[in-house]
């Protein structure tokens, strides 16, 4: 197949959700021998090229257009159309110039877009070429969990404001009538309960040549987090996690360590490296030491969406993990089989206490989890599903 993926942002890894995806998608296709390319945006320009240079980091001259204003697009997607800010952002009507001169030129079978730059392509009809709409998550979920928590009243009025802005979004989608895909189960009951039909679940799926067990590394007593530290929910997390869980542990184990792993900490995530143990590293080159010395992964989310690759990575790694039933909902281990999941902070306590204290049990709920994601998000399994996506033409 002749595939055309196009993003808000230059696929990546290491970098953002929908970059690693749109990453992990274009490189699975081309080792199945698909011709892939990518149109995506960058600052005040839309490039495309061959995506066989981005992966392999080939210095190919890519093709581009400069847009004349960035700047009005934005203002009227957000003030004159209403559409979520974080959407308006990627208004860029040179894409839709550019996709015009492209599909002139040449036929794509399938047109891959990431849901945020939909709304500039709403009114193109490639003949021949079938749209699949990536949601990658359920962003308005996200949002509904973030305004339950959130407890600033500034914070709380700007995200139900974007909430509603992004449920007006989410219809939009569903009026194109487009083929789509989405991470989890979860997002999909969530944006499709009468309509599941029309959207396939298509996760990421977890590199295990990569993430891969080590013996040679002496697990350490420490707790470990990992994830984009400026990101509300992961923030909200790593200070439950040091106030709320690391600290009444520490009064039992004096030796116990507590480590933020991630790039870009808030503010709040740097003070908390000021509390006796706690280590909030910044950008690491690669985090898989961190789990593989680390005794348990706990992540107490209390809101988000989509897949946590987080949790996935710390299982192919082999470490034990404590986490959230919000966290789960998108992955589906089962409470004492892969995992051991609740929601409340005298829970989080008395189960990481459990795995600190039980090392045969954390060995045996890391063995299982580790199984469990190379049975359901390997790349082979992951790359089916996604092409299966791709031709299932019938659906409806």
């Amino acid at each position: 197949m002749n595939i055309l993926f196009i993003t808000h942002r230059i696929p990546k890894v290491p970098g953002k959700g929908d970059q690693v995806r749109a990453f992990q998608q274009i490189k699975s296709l081309l080792k199945k021998g698909h011709t892939v390319h990518f149109l995506f945006q960058e600052k005040d320009e839309a490039y495309w090229c061959c995506a066989s240079s981005l992966i392999d980091g080939d210095q190919e001259e890519k093709h581009k257009l400069k847009a004349k204003n960035k700047h009005f697009p934005i203002i009227r997607s957000f003030f004159l159309k209403g559409y979520p800010l974080s959407v308006s952002l990627h208004s860029f009507p040179v894409l839709k110039a550019f996709l015009k001169s492209i599909t002139s030129q040449m036929h794509y079978d399938i047109i891959h877009i990431q849901s945020k730059v939909l709304h500039n392509f709403s009114s193109v009809n490639i003949a021949g070429s079938t749209i699949v709409v990536d949601y990658i998550d359920a962003i308005s979920l996200n949002l509904e969990r973030r305004y339950k928590w959130t407890k600033n009243p500034l914070e709380k009025l700007a995200v139900r404001g974007e909430l509603g802005r992004m449920k007006k979004y989410e219809e939009f989608i569903k009026r194109q009538d487009l083929k789509a895909i989405i991470t989890s189960p979860a997002d999909k009951k969530f944006l499709y309960s009468r309509r599941a039909r029309k959207v396939d679940v298509v996760p990421n799926y977890i590199d295990l040549s990569y993430f891969h067990l080590n013996h040679l590394e002496s697990r350490k007593k420490a707790l470990v987090f990992t994830g984009t530290m400026n990101y509300a929910p992961n923030v909200d997390a790593a200070t439950r996690l040091v106030k709320d869980i690391y600290l009444p542990l520490k009064e039992k184990f004096p030796d116990l360590e507590c480590w933020i792993v991630g790039t870009s900490p808030s503010s709040d995530v740097q003070k908390l490296g000021k509390i006796s143990g706690v280590i909030v590293t910044g950008f690491v080159e690669d985090i898989r030491p961190w789990q593989w010395k680390a005794a348990v992964y706990v992540c107490p989310l209390r809101f988000g969406a989509g897949q946590q690759n987080k949790i996935l990575e710390a299982a192919a790694l082999g470490c034990s993990i404590v986490m959230s039933t919000i966290t789960n909902s998108g992955i589906g281990f089962t409470h004492n089989e892969e995992a051991l999941i609740c929601e409340y902070n005298k829970e989080f306590v008395a189960h990481t206490e459990q795995l600190l204290r039980n090392k045969e049990l954390a060995e045996s709920l890391a063995g299982k989890a580790r199984q469990f994601v190379a049975s359901h998000f390997s790349e082979k399994v992951v790359t089916d599903q996604l092409i299966a996506a791709y031709t299932e033409m019938d659906r409806h």
